[in-house]
């Protein structure tokens, strides 16, 4: 096998799950993560799919099982908090076949990375800040100093990835703005006491919350903006304050999770978008999971898409014996069709998870109550099932 030391920037998801594999399958990959620690917080997943069967290929259902946050049921309830729909979560698993969990994304990648080969490198508290290849090798820097050579380099870092930055050009010329952001952040569960998934709107905004499994609250919301918000990507205090100019006085429990916000330490915000790029490699360079393919919060699929696409990635090299020329296509020509799919359904699933009419919201709530009639589920199971993807067994 040739190309055996392969540098993967991000620890999250698509990182760890690549790391698994690729040790599994003879090599010897390194992790580089620029937060000092595995990252916490984050919303809920629907975890379910080809993700789960990946999950089920590296013995780590029962762990998912434990994390499981057994969330009873979503809930839309109005400025009284009263309920106005409900889809009943316990049917949504029934109708996957039992093959399907509600994690926290933090939760998922911790039992990940609890499954790492000992000897899997993580270098975490440091970044890639300059990328060198030529037909033989990549050398690459880090913002810390050191220099190290590696045979191939894959990024694995997320929406804003660095790695496709500095091999590819900026973001903008990738990523896809669809009119919306995205908050989360945990508070002291108080009052708050059922495991109930409890979500208001107006028209163009929702706030949520939801209990985690160590007697937490997350709060979580997502509002529409015709135009792209400006301001920096650290600059936690100017994000929170976007939030307080959107949410405060709409409402439901709104002021009071907001007035918790500047407590907390997990705080996130983001823009929703997708990444579309014609190519995913560059010479021995190529990335995976929201770096190349995200198919965006929207989709409810991100985080196991990114699992199914590190997996493919990694069994590709495998069955090439290394040839990274031949792996990278392989894995972009089976992969990204199907990518494609999940990005066009998530855009269309965008309109109903944040209506932007009262009219809208009642017919959300109306359609909610008729999810379980036969037809109704099996159009709803079909757009988010992953049959037409053959997953191979690499062994």
């Amino acid at each position: 096998m040739e190309n055996k030391n392969i540098l993967i920037s991000g620890a999250g998801i698509a990182g760890t799950t690549l790391a698994f594999w690729l040790k599994k399958f003879g090599f010897n990959p390194t992790i580089i993560e620029q937060a000092p620690t595995l990252r916490e917080g984050g919303y809920a997943i629907d975890f379910w799919g080809a993700g789960y069967t990946v999950a089920a290929r590296m013995n780590i259902l029962e762990d998912l099982k434990q994390a499981d946050m057994k969330i009873s049921e979503l809930i839309f309830v109005d400025e009284n908090d009263k309920r106005k729909g409900a889809l009943s979560y316990a049917k949504m698993v029934e109708l996957m076949n039992g093959e399907a969990f509600t994690l926290l994304r933090s939760d998922l990648a911790k039992v990940i990375y609890g499954h790492l080969d000992k000897d899997i490198e993580v270098i975490f508290n440091d970044s890639i800040q300059e990328i060198y290849q030529d037909e033989t090798e990549v050398k690459v820097q880090f913002k810390s100093g050191q220099t190290r050579k590696f045979d191939l380099v894959i990024g694995a870092d997320g929406l804003h990835s660095n790695v496709r930055k500095l091999i590819f050009g900026n973001e903008q010329q990738f990523e896809q703005f669809y009119g919306y952001y995205t908050a989360s952040y945990t508070i002291d569960k108080q009052q708050y006491k059922n495991k109930e998934f409890k979500m208001y709107n107006i028209p163009n905004k929702q706030a949520a919350i939801y209990s985690t499994n160590d007697n937490k609250l997350t709060v979580f919301y997502i509002f529409t903006s015709n135009e792209k918000i400006a301001y920096a990507h650290h600059d936690i205090e100017a994000q929170k304050q976007i939030l307080r100019d959107v949410f405060e006085n709409i409402g439901w429990k709104c002021n009071d999770l907001l007035a918790q916000m500047d407590d907390v330490n997990d705080f996130y915000f983001d823009v929703v978008s997708q990444i579309k790029m014609e190519n995913w490699s560059n010479g021995r360079v190529t990335l995976v999971g929201d770096a190349c393919d995200c198919p965006s919060l929207l989709s409810g699929q991100g985080s196991t898409l990114a699992m199914v696409g590190a997996y493919i990635l990694a069994g590709e090299l495998k069955t090439a014996n290394g040839n990274y020329k031949t792996a990278f296509e392989n894995y972009q020509t089976i992969f990204k069709p199907f990518i494609e799919r999940k990005q066009k359904i998530a855009q269309d699933f965008a309109k109903s998870f944040v209506p932007k009419s009262k009219f809208g919201i009642w017919l959300r709530n109306t359609m909610v109550k008729l999810m379980f009639i036969p037809f109704v589920s099996d159009y709803f199971i079909n757009q988010f099932n992953d049959s037409k993807l053959n997953l191979k067994t690499y062994n």
